[in-house]
């Protein structure tokens, strides 16, 4: 989002007839503040333009900038217009009204980062903290309370750095352990690399060795243990043989380090910084299964789901092999 900011900065002023702006869904819980839109109006044409998200024309940030302008008798005001979708300009506009101009109350901000986890389930407690001006622990706490109240969460997340790592480090925990082990010296952020783990975390788990504790929370491994207890024992199946689809060369089993390449692709900045591409990356991590996930996801189905289930699986694979194909093509 910092390149967001950066970017506004640089679009055209433009002049918009108030008349046709929307001030709704505001991160501010109540209305504008009268008092600040009257000492708003004092200062005339001085103010700096407001920002409107160009495909709804709703404000992003300056609501009390255009209620100033109504009050001296303007009809047009001016502005950047952004494109971005429409989650985004909500977090842009939270960005905003925590940096400058009158500021949104305790109560504004935690509502608004209970609003990101929804839209954003894949960005870290400190990312969201960030965006909306609290501490990492309270974020940390609404998380809580969506997944309590039903509300599904991402498996990873993307943090201020825009790596995406996994909530659950638990094996990447103990290999970081076991290179701590073999190599005592070894440098944090070498450590970081080679797991993919944060320096933070890894420096929790060097701590953690130096104390004699478990490089492992305890709140990963009583997770870990009741998920094993709930799902129970599993019968697979052989997978059935799909022959080649036709025209198309049949092609061996690949190998991929998913981990690996998708923290490459969310290190790539034309991923990063694009609405399509941040888009990209998240469905990408939330549909990229290995081997262990699709076991937990078979102990979990009850028996009487598994022909609807197997067909809806057998359905995604081809839609996955179609894309698979169409890549193919554009890289040759």
């Amino acid at each position: 989002m910092e390149s967001s900011a950066v970017r506004i900065e640089s679009l055209p002023l433009t002049r918009v007839r108030i008349d046709s702006l929307v001030l709704s869904d505001s991160p501010r819980l109540g209305a504008e503040d009268p008092h600040h839109v009257r000492m708003l109006a004092e200062a005339g044409d001085r103010l700096p333009p407001i920002t409107v998200h160009r495909p709804t024309l709703r404000v992003i940030d300056g609501a009390h900038r255009v209620r100033a302008a109504l009050l001296n008798g303007r009809t047009e005001i001016e502005a950047r217009l952004l494109d971005c979708d429409p989650t985004d300009a909500f977090v842009l506009s939270v960005r905003a009204n925590v940096t400058h101009g009158l500021p949104l109350s305790r109560a504004d901000r935690a509502a608004a980062a209970a609003r990101i986890i929804l839209s954003h389930p894949d960005w870290s407690d400190s990312a969201v903290a960030t965006a909306t001006g609290i501490s990492d622990k309270t974020v940390s706490r609404i998380r809580a309370q969506s997944s309590a109240g039903g509300v599904a969460q991402s498996t990873m997340r993307i943090g201020r750095d825009g790596r995406v790592r996994p909530v659950d480090s638990t094996q990447r925990r103990r290999h970081a352990a076991a290179i701590f082990h073999q190599q005592p010296d070894a440098g944090l952020r070498e450590v970081a690399r080679a797991t993919g783990l944060s320096p933070a975390t890894v420096r929790d788990v060097r701590e953690r060795i130096n104390r004699g504790e478990d490089p492992v929370p305890g709140r990963y491994r009583t997770a870990q243990q009741d998920r094993r207890a709930e799902a129970g024992p599993v019968a697979t199946a052989p997978a059935r043989q799909r022959p080649p689809a036709s025209g198309r060369a049949a092609r061996g089993p690949v190998v991929v380090d998913r981990q690996k390449l998708l923290v490459k692709l969310s290190e790539d900045p034309s991923l990063r910084h694009t609405e399509a591409g941040r888009r990209a990356l998240r469905w990408l991590h939330h549909y990229c299964v290995d081997g262990d996930s699709i076991e937990t996801l078979g102990r979990g189905l009850p028996p009487h789901w598994a022909p609807e289930v197997a067909d809806l699986a057998r359905s995604c694979a081809a839609t996955w092999s179609e894309l698979a194909a169409h890549l193919q093509q554009r890289a040759e």
